[in-house]
């Protein structure tokens, strides 16, 4: 098999892995700020925790999609770990919080597309060994979906929780 084209991506991973970096920094003040609630269980193993990993997965798949040795092998193993490693957590996840009073919007970001998302992480490892620039597309769309995702919930979270203190 030929080598995979990863050196044409290679800018595009160090600024997604760098923008997910930044924002699990965000993350953890969002976390900081929950630290005084009485219901901070539920707010930290349904939307918190996943947020921060989800922007860490986004940070981990773009450093290791930046690594100057990549096989297909080793790709096709470590995303499919990856994804279905994400897609069981997604769905554990989404278990928690899918009978909490959510709307569309939140059902959306916090349990449907991270599932979807890490699924096709797992297709994209399938997919190296038959259509590796494919099996490439497929991955940057799910990691800027993972991206987007964690923005999107970050910022829920903060606005949530600012709006919350101040009618407590």
């Amino acid at each position: 098999m030929p080598a995979l084209p990863l050196a044409e991506w290679r800018d595009f991973y160090v600024m997604i892995g760098t923008a997910s970096g930044a924002i699990v920094g965000a993350t953890f003040i969002v976390a900081t700020l929950a630290a005084g609630l009485e219901s901070r269980a539920l707010g930290m193993r349904g939307f918190i925790t996943p947020t921060a990993v989800h922007l860490g997965s986004v940070l981990v798949g773009s450093a290791i999609l930046s690594a100057p040795t990549l096989t297909p092998l080793s790709l096709s193993i470590l995303l499919g770990a990856g994804g279905i490693a994400g897609t069981i957590y997604s769905l554990v996840v989404t278990s928690r919080i899918w009978m909490r009073n959510l709307d569309r919007d939140d059902r959306a970001f916090y349990a449907v597309l991270p599932v979807l998302a890490y699924a096709a992480i797992a297709a994209a490892a399938v997919l190296v060994h038959w259509t590796a620039v494919k099996a490439l597309e497929i991955l940057a769309a799910s990691l800027v979906a993972l991206l987007v995702i964690g923005i999107r919930n970050a910022w829920d979270m903060a606005s949530f929780l600012i709006t919350r203190e101040k009618r407590d």
